[in-house]
């Protein structure tokens, strides 16, 4: 995944405000925890939604659904 990639939501929840909806991955951080970067570390990705609502989730709780080439930027 990567910047400008095509994503959608798809962490199994109640109240999913982004069902249907396909989002631009805007950045990606990954992040360590100093006091225990053997076990508190994880990636956090931004992405514009369909709606115009900017917002950042766990890579895990996104999926690629179209990826951009980087001719195509």
């Amino acid at each position: 995944m990567k910047v400008g990639d095509i994503v959608k939501y798809t962490w199994p929840d109640s109240f999913n405000d982004y069902e249907n909806q396909t989002g631009v991955v805007l950045e990606i951080r990954s992040w360590v925890d100093k006091g225990a970067p053997d076990r508190n570390f994880g990636t956090d990705v931004k992405v514009l939604w369909s709606t115009g609502r900017v917002e950042t989730f766990d890579e895990s709780e996104i999926d690629l659904v179209s990826v951009v080439d980087d001719e195509d930027r």
